[in-house]
């Protein structure tokens, strides 16, 4: 088993943080590390000249990111305010020495945010820094601080607290979120020195209380509470497939749909943040499908599935709209960007420490495998980009790359095509190459006859972390036996985001391409592949 890293030891932002082993091999296409040969061999982009150097910035151009000088990572569940979203995320201004607070973002469309500055300060109690845990808005007033009051419940150290290590502290604002007050610890952690972190909590109409999930040693613990304050232990999800210690844990309900677009049934999931380095992946969102009765959680099997197969999503926020139609047609996510096995090692050009993932919808859809949680990029997105360009559709074979529209290079932005199968029979394999030049690039690998896609970064730019848990691909099942993939890839100054055939497969991850690699190559190999409904979204 990998050792597992406590939030007392990361969120600490030590510069010395051990590394996580390098992953162990992985041939089954199950979405771990792709280290056997391919059907066919990947071949290098032609080398293409390198466009003339800018003074453009470096920082993501529509994700969230750390302001400059400072690290962000865990980001908080949002929370509806009035007609617009609250978030924050854990923000350290001082890294690698201080620990967290939470630092707060607005917006009205979960598209473009705004930076409304610190909530929930550090070093302002006895009981240190501010770390992972949920808001809610009390409109009952059932914490007597007000109908109406948003109240955070977040993990604090609590080391000179009488043992409280790791305890749950108590915050009301009245203020939408802008600003809070200390209350105090409400689920102090006994015996101490134990993980007992990362306070999720939900109200439970059925049994009209507070639920709480919380990560324990071994566990996802299960307390209840009908003012907030006091809390009662009600069961536990027991599980070491992911880890030692299952992080930033949701439990939510969603309707599940079927093929034919309607649904009769609804589960509860069970997310966290866990490390699969012993099943030879990486740290990541795992999620198991199940009932909740209110006090306990039984999963559909013990096995669960990862949400996004890539290296960088982790520590998840899941949230519903309780403003929509139906609140269990969807839910929406967005993740932290990066990785402990290399978050301290990263280079910074560019002036900050952490980006979160756009944020994503979800939905339960039954497939031949089972049910399982797809994420697709929410429509919104698009109006965060500036210009379109459209590409013609193709067939391109081997020495027949595909032919990209004038002035089709992008550093940010959006990349939609669909390929086809020509004949009966897929390709050998397929190549989607961005952010080249300088003889760097990205690659998004498609092993067509084995359902599977890859993303190759290890040549992505200069820097890298030197350690497998980054230079290994990362691969995503996919079914691709109807014939068609359909490819949606974003991509950012840092980062590529990529969703294959309606959010059945996603992988998200970080890069440290150099601002002038801005060139596409797309070709096959072993066959022809009809490349249709090209676009590309810019964000200038």
């Amino acid at each position: 088993m990998a050792q597992i890293f406590s939030r007392r030891r990361t969120l600490g932002l030590i510069a010395t943080l051990p590394i996580l082993p390098a992953c162990g091999a992985s041939g089954d296409g199950g979405g771990g590390l792709v280290d056997a040969p391919a059907p066919t061999p990947t071949p290098v982009p032609s080398a293409t000249p390198s466009p003339t150097a800018t003074t453009v910035s470096g920082r993501p151009r529509y994700h969230i990111a750390a302001p400059d000088g400072g690290w962000i990572n865990d980001p908080q569940r949002p929370v509806r305010v009035g007609n617009g979203w609250t978030m924050w995320a854990l923000y350290n201004p001082t890294w690698p020495n201080g620990g967290t607070e939470w630092r707060r973002w607005t917006s009205t469309d979960l598209v473009n945010w705004t930076d409304r500055g610190v909530s929930i300060p550090r070093g302002t109690t006895t009981f240190g820094d501010v770390w992972s845990g949920s808001a809610v808005i009390d409109t009952d007033n059932s914490a007597g601080f007000g109908a109406g009051t948003l109240i955070a419940l977040a993990t604090m150290p609590a080391d000179n607290a009488a043992g409280q290590n790791q305890s749950t502290a108590l915050w009301y604002s009245r203020d939408g979120g802008a600003s809070f007050t200390f209350h105090a610890i409400v689920h102090p952690n006994f015996p101490a020195n134990k993980p007992f972190r990362d306070p999720t909590v939900f109200w439970h109409a059925p049994t009209a209380r507070w639920v709480m999930t919380l990560s324990e040693e071994g566990k996802i613990g299960f307390y209840t509470s009908t003012d907030l304050k006091q809390w009662s232990y009600a069961s536990g999800f027991l599980s070491n497939l992911v880890g030692g210690v299952m992080e930033c844990s949701h439990l939510f309900p969603l309707h599940v749909y079927e093929a034919n677009g309607t649904t009769s049934v609804d589960k509860w999931v069970l997310l966290v943040g866990g490390d699969g380095t012993a099943g030879g992946f990486t740290g990541g969102t795992y999620y198991w499908t199940g009932s909740f009765d209110g006090t306990g959680f039984t999963a559909d099997s013990a096995i669960g599935q990862w949400l996004d197969r890539g290296a960088d999503y982790y520590a998840a926020a899941v949230w519903r709209d309780p403003q929509a139609a139906d609140p269990l047609a969807g839910a929406y996510t967005t993740g932290w960007m990066n990785n402990w096995a290399y978050a301290n090692q990263l280079p910074a050009p560019h002036g900050y420490r952490g980006q979160l993932s756009i944020v994503r919808q979800l939905r339960l859809q039954r497939t031949p495998t089972g049910i399982r949680l797809f994420s697709t990029p929410i429509p919104a997105q698009n109006a965060s980009f500036t210009r379109t360009i459209s590409g013609s559709d193709q067939t391109i074979a081997p020495g027949s790359d595909y032919i990209w529209p004038a002035d089709a290079e992008i550093v940010a932005g959006r990349i939609d095509l669909t390929l086809g199968r020509v004949g009966i029979e897929w390709p050998g394999g397929a190549w989607l190459s961005v952010r080249g030049g300088d003889g760097y690039f990205t690659q998004i690998g498609f092993e067509l006859r084995d359902n599977r896609v890859f993303v190759k970064r290890d040549t992505s730019g200069p820097n890298a972390p030197d350690t497998g848990a980054w230079q290994q691909n990362r691969s995503a099942p996919c079914d691709l036996t109807g014939g068609v993939a359909k490819v949606s890839v974003f991509l950012d100054t840092g980062s590529v985001e990529v969703f294959l055939n309606d959010g059945e497969g996603v992988l998200s991850e970080l890069i440290t391409a150099p601002l002038n690699a801005i060139s596409l190559n797309l070709n096959a190999n072993g066959g022809s592949l009809r490349v249709s409904d090209v676009r590309i979204l810019i964000k200038d």
